[in-house]
């Protein structure tokens, strides 16, 4: 009978969180300052970062704060992903200001890097002993952070709808996840992105997109996540080929930050775990080790990924299929699940994304050794016996890497 209830999706509990405020709309953000009143703010500690600043965005919440009498205090962190060494002097500098408010303005590392200060503002010791790994304790976010803003400039990571953060440690990455991370305020204001340059929109749309769509393929999905997701499927087929060749397109740009936003979201659910599927179980793992951009490394996971998993998906990826704006009339079920993997191919190409490990430099003799490192270790951060529809083996894994990195996907 527990066997039963475990594998039973109407047997399982379903219990999320979400961000207690989201705003979105072309202007939200000149409402900073009165939502960091809101929130009984006097001094604030906000998170960006050069290019931030040099695109005059930053002008906008410095306005919007001060003209609310808040003092302000500005932390710029480096435009790379945020590692250990940047995480612990994120939260020594935060500890010294001692703010009652963080507000994050940038792409996912100035959101990341906000919720880092946010976090160990009230929480003891160094970062690293928050985050998750294979084996050995990891420390509980015990205290509740201090309140947070958080505001996109990219359309992509959805951090600021998430309960994680991410951090590089050494080659590889890891994260803090706990609903305590979650934004008091998210706010999605779209004119913030249309200054984002095309190679930047098309990155950052493929990670928006690889979230939904591996949220769609969890073994835990339900109607939930799966409604948000496919939501957010077709506003990215709709729109991201629009942002990316006419950036100025603010319909599209709208489009495109709540299909980021909704990934985000989607991501934090407890069901989906992250996401927790081998997409971006191997994306994490090649994108730090060699320093291949997260939503470059996404876009070339995530047809391999479809693709490995598809036996078990055949009737969910038909849907996204359609979702994807592809005709299924008349097509079998499992026809139209492999048109969701040639649109997604499609789809890259016209965002003139990379899509094979070979063209992002990745050797071909080091294979076999991801192969074994993600079959062997990685897989069981990622939990993935709970999320990803297909049990790894070595041998499917190495299989899966050699098409990565070939470039090459087969008609099942």
């Amino acid at each position: 009978m527990s066997l039963l209830k475990e594998n039973l999706a109407i047997t399982r509990l379903i219990e999320f969180q979400n961000p207690q405020k989201m705003i979105l709309g072309v202007g939200a953000a000149e409402r900073t300052g009165v939502e960091a009143k809101r929130l009984d703010a006097r001094k604030v500690f906000l998170v960006s970062d050069e290019n931030i600043e040099k695109a005059g965005i930053l002008a906008t919440i410095f306005k919007s704060l001060e003209e609310k009498d808040l003092d302000v205090k500005l932390y710029k962190i480096s435009a790379a992903e945020p590692n250990m060494d940047s995480a612990n002097a994120v939260a020594n500098a935060v500890r010294q200001e001692k703010p009652d408010l963080i507000v994050g303005v940038g792409g996912g590392s100035c959101l990341d890097s906000a919720k880092i200060a946010a976090t160990m503002a009230t929480n003891p010791g160094g970062v690293e002993e928050y985050c998750a790994r294979v084996k050995g304790e990891v420390k509980e976010v015990k205290n509740k952070t201090l309140p947070k803003i958080l505001i996109p400039t990219t359309a992509g990571t959805g951090s600021e709808a998430s309960n994680t953060l991410v951090i590089i440690e050494q080659e590889y990455k890891t994260w803090i996840t706990d609903n305590k991370i979650l934004a008091e305020v998210a706010i999605i204001d779209p004119a913030l992105t249309v200054t984002l340059p095309a190679k930047m929109t098309a990155g950052t749309g493929i990670d928006a997109l690889s979230h939904v769509m591996e949220a769609l393929m969890s073994v835990q999905a339900n109607p939930i996540s799966d409604a948000l997701s496919l939501e957010a499927v077709k506003l990215i087929f709709k729109s991201l080929r629009k942002a990316y060749h006419h950036g100025e397109d603010i319909e599209a740009r709208w489009n495109m930050s709540l299909a980021a936003t909704l990934g985000g979201w989607v991501i934090g659910f407890p069901w989906i775990g992250g996401p927790a599927t081998i997409g971006h179980c191997i994306s994490e793992a090649v994108g730090s080790k060699y320093k291949i951009p997260h939503g470059v490394a996404c876009g070339i996971a995530l047809p391999y990924a479809m693709e490995y998993n598809l036996p078990l998906l055949i009737e969910k990826l038909a849907m996204v299929a359609a979702a994807m704006g592809e005709d299924t009339t008349g097509s079998t079920k499992r026809d139209a699940s492999l048109m969701s993997i040639d649109a997604t191919l499609r789809l890259m190409q016209d965002v003139e994304m990379p899509m094979c490990l070979r063209e992002v430099g990745v050797p071909k003799e080091d294979l076999e050794t991801l192969a074994e490192y993600i079959t062997n270790e990685r897989q069981y951060l990622y939990n993935l016996s709970t999320f990803n529809p297909r049990k790894l083996t070595l041998e499917n894994v190495r299989q899966l890497l050699e098409k990565m990195w070939s470039g090459i996907t087969e008609k099942k």
